[in-house]
């Protein structure tokens, strides 16, 4: 497989992150026009809008680049599949947490078990994306 088709797959990743983020956009507005709902299920709907949102986005960007970053190797795989794993984590943690009405703040001695499913949820996509940025760096210095 090609850098070109590296690419293509970030970006495939990123058309569907992107839409589930606008899915959690239309489940958002319903929550908020529902007056029986609670305010932390409507900032957590918010809440997975903009991870959608944002990290589709920044998939992108990251597929866009490939050309210029060229990554190789390892920082290649690490890349390819660090952004996948953001992506995915970032979205379902936090659509998780709209459909259980769970927050995932700092565990706490009163955090639920969803308040937990989603603070841990989120955990792989918090480390992958700084492993993510690291690769990039590393394979833009290594490309004088």
């Amino acid at each position: 497989m090609g850098t070109n088709n590296y690419a293509r797959q970030i970006a495939f990743h990123a058309v569907v992150i992107l839409a589930l983020g606008m899915i959690s956009g239309f489940i958002w507005g319903n929550v908020m026009s529902d007056p029986s709902q609670t305010l932390t299920r409507a900032a957590a709907w918010r809440l997975a809008h903009i991870e959608g949102f944002a990290n589709g986005v920044l998939m992108l960007v990251v597929a866009l680049s490939y050309s210029l970053v060229q990554p190789t190797g390892r920082a290649e795989q690490l890349i390819r599949y660090g952004i996948i794993i953001t992506g995915y984590s970032n979205i379902f943690a936090s659509m998780y947490g709209g459909v259980f009405d769970a927050r995932g703040l700092m565990p706490s001695a009163q955090s639920s078990v969803h308040d937990l499913v989603v603070f841990f949820a989120f955990m792989p996509g918090v480390i992958a994306i700084f492993v993510v940025l690291g690769a990039m760096a590393g394979a833009l210095r290594g490309n004088k």
